[in-house]
């Protein structure tokens, strides 16, 4: 943390992470993706008990590849939450398909099943569904509508590392799954992603669409339109380092949640969503009246937070006027807290103290 303030995020970079960083320059590695990026694979693999398991510079572009195996485009529809990161629906934009946007449960935050029955037509072709803040949702319900309609399932898991259902690590419940390695997340390589999937077919066709278009580097043989869509040796240097400590992270994300739930979830003024005790939350998110307002008077305190994704058709490049109850409600209400993983327990309680300070006066 910085002298005197608290950030909303920052990334955890421990001595180990930089001493194995410094070995690999020293190594004479050539950085870009070779044999770190294969071990990274295999390790991230066996953490979600998936398969196979395929880096991407970024989340965006893991939902892309995703997208694009499965034959993706212009005329599809893809049905997508609309409380959600923008990158989720830009991943749709870019195969020429059509976002489809479809409101949330007001149990957990995630799509809602209801909903998602009412949005499917003859056009859908898949429905990407995002574990929230490492919530699972109704992913059970989700799965069911779409094998009953023969409709792809994708999971936008980018929050989700470290989060289960049902015994089960997100992002194996669908056709595949894709994970962020962005700057907030609980286990970063700067920027980067992860696509998992239990599926062979697929598995071979991203790994082609991530390199051209061929199946073996070093030549031009291209079988098929690709792109480059490499990761690095150093990235997946510090995500291999970064694993091995994974454990303490999710533990420490869950205390973390424990410690403000303690403070804040029996004030009146303040609406907050547990977890189950086999999910992990990416940020500790409060719904509250005017979060614009609360997060302006914990920014005088030094206490930074930010404002919840907002409501995407609510958004004027999207141009939407379809009304969503849920996501509108929730989205206009929610605040991120401090989630860093060097906050303390002393932090949790001064940021708590203000908050609750700021509703009595």
């Amino acid at each position: 943390m910085r002298k005197n303030k608290i950030n909303q995020i920052e990334p955890y970079i421990t001595k180990e992470d930089r001493n194995e960083l410094i070995k690999y320059i020293n190594s004479g590695g050539w950085i870009t993706e070779h044999s770190q990026n294969k071990i990274f694979e295999e390790k991230f693999k066996k953490i979600t008990k998936s398969k196979y398991a395929i880096t991407f510079p970024n989340g965006t572009l893991t939902l892309f590849g995703i997208l694009l195996s499965i034959n993706i485009k212009s005329g599809d529809e893809v049905i997508v939450p609309n409380y959600t990161m923008v990158a989720t629906v830009n991943a749709v934009n870019l195969t020429g398909a059509k976002a489809i946007f479809c409101d949330i449960s007001k149990d957990n935050l995630c799509l809602s099943p209801e909903e998602l029955k009412k949005k499917i037509n003859r056009k859908t072709k898949a429905v990407i569904y995002v574990t929230l803040n490492g919530r699972s949702g109704y992913i059970d319900k989700i799965r069911n509508i779409c094998n009953n309609k023969k409709i792809n399932l994708i999971e936008d898991s980018a929050h989700s590392i470290g989060s289960y259902f049902k015994k089960k690590h997100h992002g194996n419940f669908g056709i595949a799954s894709s994970f962020s390695f962005s700057m907030p997340k609980i286990i970063t390589t700067g920027q980067g992603g992860m696509i998992v999937t239990n599926n062979f077919n697929i598995y071979k066709k991203i790994k082609k669409i991530k390199n051209f278009g061929r199946i073996v580097d070093g030549n031009d043989d291209y079988t098929s339109i690709g792109y480059n869509f490499k990761f690095t040796d150093l990235q997946a240097t510090l995500g291999i380092s970064q694993l091995k400590n994974l454990s303490w992270r999710v533990k420490k994300k869950r205390l973390i949640f424990k410690h403000y739930y303690q403070y804040l979830s029996k004030n009146k003024n303040i609406e907050m969503f547990n977890y189950a005790k086999n999910e992990t939350p990416w940020f500790i998110d409060i719904y509250v009246n005017n979060p614009k307002k609360l997060k302006a008077y914990l920014e005088q305190k030094k206490i930074l937070s930010r404002l919840v994704y907002p409501s995407l058709s609510e958004l004027k490049i999207f141009n939407k006027k379809e009304k969503f109850k849920n996501s509108n409600f929730y989205c206009a209400r929610g605040l991120w807290l401090p989630s860093s993983l060097n906050l303390t327990k002393i932090q949790i309680r001064l940021i708590s103290k203000n908050i609750i300070d700021y509703f009595k006066n």
